[in-house]
């Protein structure tokens, strides 16, 4: 599981890791919708952002119950509605406007994960999957986008 620290740094690791990647994409291509199919690099900093976000809410509901997974019972379709309304969303924001959120976003859910009470593997799970492995994923898209594109 790790402890509430090694998320934390996990976290943080994984966030400059993908911020590092976004920074090597030409920025007359930070809007170009085909890193990952429809979505530019700007979008998948809002999304995200927009994960990050439903993990605090969802910990933060539970911070004084039990475990329940938002995920279970619901179909994935359902998931992926979410997402595609999240990138609209911040369709509308610039680059640095998204950035901005990002990161309050990002550090809402650090405050949210160092004041529960206890740390359990299903709580450390949805941590995880919303914050540095969902950053570690679309890290990886864009530096396959950047490999393949003709970016000349």
């Amino acid at each position: 599981m790790g402890t509430r620290e090694e998320h934390l740094e996990r976290e943080q690791a994984a966030w400059e890791a993908f911020l590092a990647v976004v920074a090597t994409v030409p920025a007359d291509r930070l809007d170009d919708r085909s890193v990952v199919p429809g979505w530019s690099a700007k979008d998948l900093i809002w999304h995200n952002a927009g994960w990050a976000t439903f993990a605090a809410e969802q910990l933060e509901e539970m911070v004084d119950g039990p475990f329940a997974d938002p995920f279970e019972g619901v179909e994935a379709a359902h998931w992926d509605k979410v997402s595609e309304a999240m990138v609209e969303e911040g369709r509308a924001l610039t680059f640095d406007e998204a950035m901005t959120a990002a990161e309050a976003a990002r550090a809402s859910m650090r405050t949210v994960w160092s004041s529960l009470p206890e740390i359990d593997d299903d709580r450390a799970r949805l941590f995880a999957e919303e914050t540095f492995l969902h950053y570690d994923d679309h890290a990886a898209e864009i530096r396959r986008y950047l490999g393949s594109a003709d970016l000349r």
